[in-house]
């Protein structure tokens, strides 16, 4: 018996990505959850708790200056990396 595959597709709707970064000398551990059907979450954590937001990040939500969300930033920053590991 053999099986040969004609076509295939993979959609990816949901992912979590655990980032350590780090800000103005701080370093922050965060658990970055996306799904298709809700879209971001953002938990920071110290070990495996999650804890408060900073107010620097949540300062950062509410600041209309930001074009853009810190999840999504943390996302599109983190994938620069991802993909800049494949291609070495």
């Amino acid at each position: 018996m053999s099986i040969k595959i004609k076509a295939t597709t993979k959609e990816a709707t949901a992912y979590d990505k655990h980032i350590t970064f780090e800000r103005e000398g701080v370093e922050h551990s965060v658990l970055l959850h996306w799904d298709s059907y809700d879209g971001y979450e953002l938990n920071f954590l110290d070990g495996r708790n999650f804890i408060p937001d900073p107010e620097w990040a949540s300062e950062w939500q509410e600041n209309p200056r930001y074009e853009e969300s810190l999840e999504y930033t943390l996302d599109n920053l983190t994938d620069e990396i991802l993909e800049g590991s494949t291609n070495e």
